[in-house]
């Protein structure tokens, strides 16, 4: 009896170190969540990690943050965070602060900051010791009467802006606010790249050097295809290139971020045509082959 009462005490102790180890891994290793880099060809985000698969499913807008730390995204309006401690990145956690039916969720470059749209205004919830505080409504010019939808953060805080406010040209134009004096005093036309063709979710490359946007207007593949522009030194933009068939296809692709070594897009693809029952990815792209070469033009 003794001796059974033994085996069963080492048999409950062997069970409980394994469920220690098992519950112990981390849910990722690695930069970039462990992932293996695409190439010049669009690829599925962490497909079954981030990104799963099924009519309904819906993984969009992920952003990391500066230093590569903290990666959020948008989980059928709401916002998840994951973060890379010493022992490997934890299993993505739904930011209870945050109410749900959000859109782009945007990690600012410290990672202090989130940012992302509700109603059409921007909103702010900034980290604490104790968590995500409350999110709080961000006035002019980042807000409007009008609608602001994707946007995106520059390394110095500067806003790029998705809007349908008064001065464009109609439907959503892409605005500049830049980030002066620790505020945003203004919002900026960027009439060079805004047609009437709904131009919409830049992503700015963190330096400012080059900008990613997705547009209706003809000649695309389908859907919204995605742009490339450059910022040049004088502080216009070059004419919108289309990425082509390797990343855009004949769904929406939308959501633009430029990862912070300026490597890789991250964009989202949302397939059909009812909000209810469509499902969306987060994609990443190597960006080598489509910015310029030093010594020459942008390849194709």
């Amino acid at each position: 009896m003794k001796q059974t009462t033994k085996n069963i005490v080492w048999f409950a102790a062997f069970l409980g170190i394994g469920s220690i180890q098992a519950f112990a891994e981390p849910f990722a290793k690695g930069p970039y969540l462990g992932q293996t880099p695409p190439g010049p060809v669009a690829q599925v985000f962490a497909p079954g990690l981030i990104c799963r698969s099924g009519q309904g499913q819906w993984e969009s807008n992920g952003t990391f943050s500066a230093d590569g730390k903290a990666f959020c995204y948008n989980r059928r309006g709401s916002v998840y965070i994951t973060e890379n401690t010493d022992q490997g990145w934890t299993t993505p956690k739904r930011i209870s602060s945050v109410p749900g039916d959000v859109w782009a969720p945007y990690l600012s470059p410290d990672g202090n900051s989130l940012y992302f749209s509700k109603r059409y205004n921007l909103f702010r919830c900034n980290r604490t010791p104790r968590g995500w505080a409350q999110p709080q409504e961000l006035g002019p010019p980042l807000s409007s009467p009008a609608a602001e939808f994707g946007f995106s953060l520059a390394a110095d805080n500067s806003f790029y802006i998705a809007s349908t406010r008064k001065g464009g040209r109609g439907g959503d134009d892409i605005w500049h606010a830049p980030f002066v004096d620790n505020t945003w005093s203004q919002a900026i036309h960027l009439p060079a790249l805004n047609t009437a063709y709904n131009d919409a979710g830049p992503g700015i490359a963190p330096d400012k050097s080059f900008m990613v946007f997705n547009s209706i207007k003809p000649g695309g593949l389908g859907g919204a295809d995605l742009y490339l522009t450059l910022r040049q030194s004088d502080g216009t933009w070059t004419t919108p290139r289309n990425l082509g068939p390797r990343v855009n296809s004949a769904y929406h692709d939308f959501g633009c971020y430029i990862s912070p070594d300026k490597k890789y897009l991250f964009f989202s693809r949302r397939t059909g045509g009812n909000p209810s029952r469509d499902a969306a990815d987060i994609y990443w792209v190597e960006l080598k082959e489509y910015l310029p070469d030093p010594n020459g033009p942008m390849n194709n």
